[in-house]
C-alpha cells in the first residue's frame, strides 16, 4: 500500500510542477508537438493535482 501512495504521490508531484509533461503524454505525441496545451487547461491540471496531494495527505494522517 505505501508503494502504491507513494507512486500516486510522485505523480501528483510531477503534474503539479511540470504539467506539460502530463500533457504531452496524453496528447502531446499525437500532434507530434505541433500544439500546446492552453492556459487553462495548465491551470486546471496544477489545481487538481494540488486537491489529489491535499486529499492525500489528509487521508495518510487520519
Amino acid at each position: 500500500m505505501r508503494t502504491l501512495f507513494f507512486i500516486f504521490m510522485t505523480l501528483c508531484i510531477i503534474n503539479l510542477c511540470f504539467p506539460k509533461f502530463g500533457w504531452y503524454l496524453r496528447y502531446g505525441w499525437i500532434s507530434k508537438g505541433e500544439s500546446e496545451p492552453s492556459r487553462p487547461y495548465m491551470a486546471m491540471t496544477r489545481m487538481t493535482s494540488l486537491l489529489m496531494l491535499l486529499i492525500a495527505f489528509s487521508l495518510v494522517v487520519a
